[in-house]
Order: structure tokens, then C-alpha cells, then sequence
């Protein structure tokens, strides 16, 4: 396993992508997860890809990239055969580029809640967007990953990659987003490892509030979560997993204790939705005792001021984490793995 970023952690410092591959490689890390292809070239400049692409290679780091578009067709803004066309084009490109595992995710967070569609049928639609995609994917030998964002559990992308094939669809787990959907870090991790092909690696806390929880994310190892459960857990599927680390500053608030927000998430079981009041219980003690920080205080900080003080913190505790569990990188292969060579006996 090894430890990188997410260039989202980085956007309080306005750098280029060479500036944070320099930056990143400076800090002892070893990798980068960008974002939308547009966000490294903005007119789709083959020859600007490349030269990232490059770049992180020339410095021993690892890369992947997100796809500029979501594979939701509600939320594209395109009808369907251009949708359809503009992925597939961007696909192509980045396998151009050495980029195989892709990042993407199907809403922005409140669709699940606020949309007139019903999220069910984002799910069945992006389902078959994915499915539409197999040929381009398979030609190309590259794989479509989509994030436990605001807006989706695990639960739900588990059955997305079974049914679109998890060869062509798999999972980028965000460590501490499952918490606003009830899901419990360790439960979640153990659930989505047998299809995570990318992360975005960070810490939480959360506590109570009159009508449910709120959470605040932090570095790794500033939290709460038991990353010795959920790094082998991980590493059990996929012993190359890139950690990348994405660090940003957000009070999430979710009436996790009204009926209509119980009703959105007909897959939370009694025994998941207990591990997650123990979590945000625990916390609550250890707040109260002194033994985590104050979360308005760090909130108080510009993210600018310590973005960097986090990120070698969090950095330093995963690489910390990995040695003391034997999780060390093994010989590193860019290509999408299959299920089949990585399941464990």
C-alpha cells in the first residue's frame, strides 16, 4: 500500500499539477489522485495529459485521474448519446496516458434528498450508462470507480459494480463519508473491499446533535476511525491500494433520526446503524474527555494555514500504520486487477 493525495486536499494552495506532483513528492508522499481531466488540461490536450503523466512517473509517484463528467445521466446535462460519446472519448484518453482506474460518482451529495427523481432510478440509470460503456472499457482495459461521495453507500455501489460487471465498474471508498449515510467505517470498508480499486483516505469524529449527527473530517489518525481494522481489510483484496489522502474542512450535518432520512436508506441494517451510534458515542467520550480536538476550534482555522501540517501528519501516521501491520507496497502494476487474481483463498 502505498500513501498519496488527493489534489483536492492541495486546492487552498492554487498550485499547477507539476507544482503538487513537486510538492507532493517533497513531502515524502507517493502518489496523486487528480481531479476531472479537464482540471489537467481544460481543452483535453493529449500532449498536456501526457506531460503529467510524465511527470509523476519521472518522480516514482503513482497517478490516477477522475473523469470530467459524472456517469449519472440525470445530472450530465447531456443527452444520451453524447453523454455516452464525451465519456468514452475521455476513457480513451486517459488510457492514452498510462490511466486505467478511474475516478468518478454519481451526484454531488443532496440529489438523494432533494432531486424530483427518485435515487433509485439515478442507480438503475447509472447502471446502464456503466454497462453502455463496457466496450470502450474493455478495449481499452480500464475501469470506471465510483466514490462512496454525499450521495451513495456501499451497499448501493456493491450491487452497481455486480450488476455492471466489476471488470468495467468498481468502487473508490471514501473512509469517512460512509458515515453520513449510517454506515460504520469498519462495517463499510469490509462490505466495499472485495471492489475497491482507489480511496480517499481520511479521519473523522462525529457527535450528536438534536436531530442526528454531525460529522467533521480530519488527517488519518486524528479521528476516530480503527484504521487497524479497515487498512487489512482492504489490503486482504487489494495489497497495492493506493491511500490517497483527501483532507477538507466541513461540519456535515444529517437528520439521521427522522423518519424520512431512515426511509432514504432502505439498506441500513439494525446491527450497521448500532455500530454507528457506538462510533459517534465513543467519540462523544472522548471529546468530552479531552483526548480529540475541538471541533469548532479546528474549523476556525483557515484550511489554507494548516493544509500542509495535516497532510504530513496523516501521511506519516498511515505509512506509520502500514509498517506496524506489514502492509508495504509489493511490486506496483498500473493495469486494472481483476477479481479473480486478487480474492483471498
Amino acid at each position: 500500500m502505498r500513501v498519496g493525495v488527493d489534489t483536492f486536499t492541495l486546492h487552498p494552495l492554487k498550485l499547477n499539477p507539476f507544482e503538487q506532483l513537486d510538492l507532493i513528492r517533497s513531502m515524502g508522499l507517493e502518489g496523486a489522485q487528480f481531479g476531472g481531466l479537464r482540471s489537467l488540461s481544460p481543452t483535453l490536450d493529449a500532449g498536456e495529459l501526457r506531460a503529467v503523466r510524465e511527470r509523476a512517473d519521472g518522480l516514482g509517484l503513482y497517478s490516477h485521474v477522475s473523469l470530467s463528467l459524472t456517469c449519472n445521466p440525470f445530472l450530465a446535462g447531456l443527452g444520451p448519446e453524447a453523454h455516452r460519446e464525451a465519456v468514452g472519448a475521455e476513457i480513451a484518453l486517459a488510457a492514452a496516458c498510462g490511466w486505467h482506474e478511474l475516478h468518478s460518482s454519481l451526484g454531488g451529495g443532496d440529489e438523494r434528498y432533494l432531486h424530483a427523481v427518485p435515487w433509485t432510478e439515478h442507480l438503475a440509470a447509472s447502471t446502464r450508462f456503466i454497462r453502455s460503456l463496457g466496450p470502450v472499457l474493455r478495449q481499452h482495459g480500464s475501469r470506471i470507480n465510483l466514490e462512496t461521495h454525499g450521495d451513495t453507500t456501499t451497499a448501493e455501489l456493491v450491487r452497481l459494480v455486480e450488476d455492471a460487471g466489476p471488470d468495467i465498474a468498481g468502487i473508490c471508498l471514501d473512509t469517512a463519508n460512509v458515515l453520513c449515510h449510517g454506515e460504520d467505517p469498519v462495517l463499510a470498508a469490509r462490505r466495499a473491499a472485495p471492489y475497491t480499486h482507489l480511496t480517499h483516505v481520511k479521519d473523522a469524529v462525529a457527535f450528536f446533535t438534536d436531530r442526528g449527527i454531525r460529522r467533521q473530517t480530519l488527517p488519518p489518525g486524528r479521528g476516530a476511525i480503527d484504521w487497524r481494522a479497515v487498512l487489512p481489510a482492504l489490503a486482504e483484496y487489494a495489497p497495492n491500494l493506493p491511500l490517497s489522502i483527501e483532507d477538507h474542512k466541513w461540519l456535515f450535518r444529517f437528520p439521521c433520526f427522522e423518519k424520512r432520512w431512515l426511509a432514504l436508506h432502505p439498506d441500513l441494517t439494525l446491527t450497521e446503524f448500532a455500530a454507528f451510534m457506538r462510533f459517534t458515542w465513543r467519540c462523544q467520550r472522548r471529546l468530552a474527555a479531552g483526548e480529540l480536538g475541538d471541533p469548532d476550534a479546528c474549523e476556525r482555522i483557515p484550511f489554507a494555514d494548516d493544509v500542509k501540517e495535516r497532510l504530513a501528519a496523516g501521511g506519516a501516521y498511515l505509512k506509520e500504520m502500514i509498517a506496524a501491520l506489514g502492509l508495504q507496497d509489493r511490486p506496483h502494476d498500473d493495469r486494472p486487477r481483476s477479481l479473480s487474481m486478487t480474492a483471498p483463498a
